[in-house]
């Protein structure tokens, strides 16, 4: 019986008494699969999202430029586009909302995404979409970040990386 006690004991103190996933998570761990639950998403992909994205940075800023001019820009976790904010501020969510929250900025992602899969399925096509959008010269974008976003997945589950 004390073998036991002992075992788990140095299993809770190990390196390998947590997951490597949440780990990564940068304390977001319980946001990551709370939102997963809620829009019946794999919370791991919404951390390879997360990942690829801002790199788990919640205070990450990204400014798309177009010729130049700044066109749009990313904000958090999750990098949430700036064509979301007149659709979120009617919901009551603000851009500071976004960084200053990083559970809801997970919860908007995980919600878009979830967008993306109910109009266009489950598949690697709608992961694509939520960096680059469903129009179809975007099609070479959507592919690389779904290829960007699979391999940190694969790597995620333990299922070794993609070639």
């Amino acid at each position: 019986m004390n073998r036991f006690f002992l075992i788990i004991i140095l299993i809770m103190f190990s390196p390998f008494g947590f997951s490597q996933v949440e780990k990564n998570t940068n304390g977001f761990y319980n946001c990551f699969r709370m939102a997963g639950t809620r829009y019946s998403i794999d919370h791991r992909l919404l951390i390879a999202i997360a990942e690829v994205e801002s790199g788990m940075s919640p205070k990450a800023i990204g400014l798309n430029k177009r010729g130049g001019k700044v066109v749009s820009e990313d904000v958090g976790l999750m990098q949430i586009n700036s064509s979301w904010f007149p659709t979120l501020n009617s919901m009551g969510i603000t851009r500071n909302d976004l960084l200053e929250n990083p559970c809801q900025n997970i919860y908007v992602g995980a919600w878009i995404l979830a967008r993306n899969i109910s109009s266009n399925g489950v598949n690697w096509e709608s992961v694509g979409a939520y960096n680059a959008g469903f129009k179809g010269a975007n099609a070479p974008f959507r592919m690389k970040y779904a290829k960007k976003v699979y391999a940190k997945y694969l790597s995620l589950t333990g299922q070794g990386e993609y070639d």
